[in-house]
């Protein structure tokens, strides 16, 4: 009978430990997150602390292809070449790489506006990182409309005009490659 006794708090005491265990192993294998991904990525370029340097990028949007190279001095920073010709993109430093890659990290914004919000314009992509120092080496990234279903907007709309709103546009693709990176002295 004292032995049945032991037994019992014995294999409560297992299997607790082991649902404790599980949980733990869990948590330690929960995926990253984009911006923790993109935080620690930021921290290793600023650990390097190369504050000159020269860096090329390959730019393709809508089958298009063009280059810039930007020579990058502390805050100060020159195109060297540019054959975008888009002022959108201004100068693709790795500041300025982080900041587009972590637009891919915001949530789907109403369109055409934030009061007639039928549509949402979202962003959609991938970020690969440098291993070395960091850096944003190649971002992909897709910018789309979608129906607001939810929105007031989106059923008054279709209520009045008796048609679904047209949340189409062409996807425009993008697609900027760091292809080389060469600090300065």
């Amino acid at each position: 009978m004292c032995g049945k006794r032991l037994y019992l708090p014995a294999t409560l005491a297992g299997v607790l430990l082991a649902v404790l265990s599980c949980t733990l192993m869990g948590m330690a294998a929960l995926p990253d997150t984009p911006s923790s991904r993109r935080e620690a990525n930021e921290s290793l370029w600023r650990s390097h602390a190369l504050a000159h340097y020269r860096v090329v990028v390959q730019v393709v949007i809508n089958e298009r292809i063009c280059l810039q190279e930007i020579e990058v001095r502390g805050d100060w920073k020159s195109i060297q070449r540019d054959t975008c010709g888009s002022t959108w993109l201004s100068t693709l430093s790795v500041s300025r790489l982080f900041e587009l890659g972590a637009r891919l990290e915001h949530p789907a914004e109403c369109f055409p506006s934030n009061r007639n919000c039928v549509c949402q314009r979202m962003r959609t992509g991938r970020i690969e990182y440098d291993s070395e120092l960091g850096f944003p080496d190649t971002i992909l990234w897709r910018r789309e409309l979608r129906p607001n279903w939810h929105h007031p907007a989106y059923l008054m709309r279709l209520w009045e005009t008796r048609k679904l709103p047209n949340c189409t546009a062409p996807a425009r693709p993008l697609r900027l490659t760091v292809i080389s990176l060469t600090p300065l002295p």
